[in-house]
């Protein structure tokens, strides 16, 4: 399989101004099938805030295969987590701002297998991210794990210590924000990202349709590989990023494998 681990699917008239593009399955799976795509993971658009009604209601759409990243922005209860896990959620998206309220929660997704994508960036909450990690939570850290890009990645102290934390633990890093992030910051971002923790532990996600203001930086769905292509410009280990890494943490089946013989 090859997965595209970040997009939208929203009907347009959900959003009151931008983005100019259709955000409907139909079309999302039309232009990743064309790009060879063969699996989505659909997070949930901030300007949904934290209902994600819209978000399973679009994936009951889904032609192609499809997980979900619904946001926990208040508790839930353990039937709630459970029936989300029954409808596609591989894993809930959350800021670590403040964690505490949330912890029953946290602690019921961990015992569903739900693993926790973070957004906002993790510097300054590297405490938190280890108190979790201890706990045996799985951590997806979205756009690259940082805040901002106002730092050089050779001298970004921020992303030495997102590095640190996430060797040799349970942890991911998506390259994703294309159109919001500088091309040359992103290449040389994922360049100490490779080097560090190597195609295993990163994912790439699309973010498309975009849904800043319309007048916004808005690619294509074919250019969003294309800048993939320039931030891992070897083919093996963006086949592993795209494929394997990607299949094995949202649980998708391999297109090699086979039912067991009867």
């Amino acid at each position: 399989m090859r997965i595209d681990c970040e997009v939208h699917a929203f009907r347009r008239e959900a959003r009151r101004a931008a983005p100019i593009i259709d955000g409907s399955l139909e079309e999302l799976d039309g232009a990743a099938r064309d790009c060879a795509i063969t699996g989505l993971v659909l997070v949930q658009p901030s300007f949904l805030n934290g209902d994600p009604t819209e978000l399973f209601a679009q994936a009951s759409q889904a032609r192609m295969p499809v997980r979900l990243i619904p946001p926990l922005v208040q508790p839930l209860a353990l039937e709630v987590l459970e029936e989300w896990g029954r409808s596609g959620a591989a894993g809930l998206a959350l800021t670590l701002e403040d964690p505490d309220p949330l912890a029953e929660s946290l602690e019921a997704a961990l015992q569903l297998g739900l693993h926790l994508e973070v957004s906002g960036g993790v510097e300054g909450r590297e405490h938190l991210a280890e108190l979790l990690l201890a706990d045996g939570h799985r951590l997806v850290f979205r756009g690259f794990g940082l805040a901002d890009s106002a730092s050089d990645p050779a001298w970004d102290s921020r992303l030495e210590r997102l590095l640190t934390l996430a060797q040799g633990a349970e942890v991911w890093v998506k390259l994703s924000g294309v159109g919001r992030v500088p091309d040359g910051w992103a290449q040389a971002a994922a360049g100490r990202m490779l080097e560090a923790l190597g195609p295993e532990q990163l994912l790439w996600g699309s973010d498309w349709p975009h849904v800043t203001a319309a007048h916004a930086y808005a690619p294509s769905y074919a250019q969003t590989l294309e800048w993939l292509e320039k931030l891992v410009p070897d083919k093996d280990a963006r086949e592993r990023i795209l494929g394997e890494t990607s299949a094995a943490l949202y649980g998708f089946r391999s297109a090699t494998s086979r039912p067991a013989p009867a």
